[in-house]
């Protein structure tokens, strides 16, 4: 362990984990080059617990510590609860099936140190379920998708994340300052948000985690959504709870413009939509389209975006 170096505390939720995937994983952990390194595991899954012998066997070049929830809570409790056990100086949130770069946590920490930003994030590049490389950047698979950095992000990162858990590294203070996280916001997002009203958010422009894609993954762009209806559940509903938890999180938090783009879409409003759609524009005029064309079409676009 090389003290003089910030600490990094990895935190790593599981739930009746793929054996196989997970070995690959804590096999890449413990190949990390950045030495001042410690692993906490939250199990959130009581009934079938994962065996400690994983971690005895896979990690050894730094200390873990190893967690089990009383009952499962999902994803968000567990990571805030290795969010208020961390120590580290920076955070890194990690899933059970991805793969890390062996180089991820020393290239960011210095990105991170070097921009003077409260969180920085990564590219990825995409696996499948027998860890086969099927795109060398999520772009490739997800070609709307739009990294953005600097400052100034809020009321972007409010509509729109473009960051996932598994490759960012986040100032400790700041995740604290997250909590405790949304109750309808993923963890990730919350903290991309919350990180963003702070300070600035890097970017390193290279693929830092093979993230895996299978049929079991828990998040994507429109989970749950088949009709109009649901994308209204699902994709707008929420926001109203996002504002009222962000405004119990940040008590000095202006959110006048976004609560004006949100009442707009609800209504349907056309000229509103219009007149606030810098703050997101891709669903502005998605949801300017949704008005006018039926049901049954849109559930067939739904099916080629997904």
């Amino acid at each position: 362990m090389e003290i003089d170096k910030p600490s990094v505390s990895i935190l790593l939720a599981v739930y009746k984990p793929n054996e196989t995937w997970l070995i690959e994983q804590l096999i890449s952990l413990n190949d990390q080059t950045y030495k001042n390194l410690e692993l906490l595991i939250y199990d959130d899954c009581p009934n079938f617990p994962v065996s400690e012998e994983y971690f005895k066997k896979h990690i050894t070049n730094f200390r873990y510590k190893l967690m089990r929830g009383r009952k499962n809570q999902g994803s968000n409790i567990a990571f805030e609860e290795l969010t208020k056990m961390a120590c580290g100086d920076f955070l890194a949130y990690c899933d059970q099936d991805d793969i890390w770069e062996k180089n991820k946590i020393e290239f960011l920490v210095r990105v991170i140190t070097k921009e003077k930003s409260v969180m920085v994030y990564s590219d990825v590049s995409v696996i499948d379920k027998d860890s086969k490389l099927i795109a060398k950047t999520l772009k490739e698979v997800r070609p709307r998708l739009k990294y953005v950095h600097g400052e100034k992000l809020f009321s972007t990162l409010f509509f729109n994340n473009c960051i996932a858990g598994c490759c960012m590294l986040v100032k400790s203070e700041l995740a604290k300052k997250a909590m405790p996280f949304s109750k309808v916001t993923i963890h990730d997002h919350w903290i991309a948000i919350i990180a963003s009203f702070y300070g600035s958010v890097a970017f390193f422009n290279k693929p830092l985690v093979k993230y895996r894609i299978h049929g079991n993954n828990q998040t994507g762009i429109l989970s749950n959504v088949f009709s109009k209806e649901d994308y209204y559940n699902v994709r707008l509903i929420p926001l109203r709870q996002r504002m009222d938890e962000i405004r119990e999180c940040i008590k000095d938090v202006d959110l006048k413009d976004i609560i004006k783009f949100y009442k707009a879409r609800i209504d349907k409003n056309i000229f509103k939509i219009l007149r606030y759609r810098h703050l997101s524009k891709k669903e502005a005029y998605f949801e300017i389209l949704m008005i006018f064309i039926p049901n049954w079409l849109f559930k067939n676009i739904i099916k080629k975006l997904k």
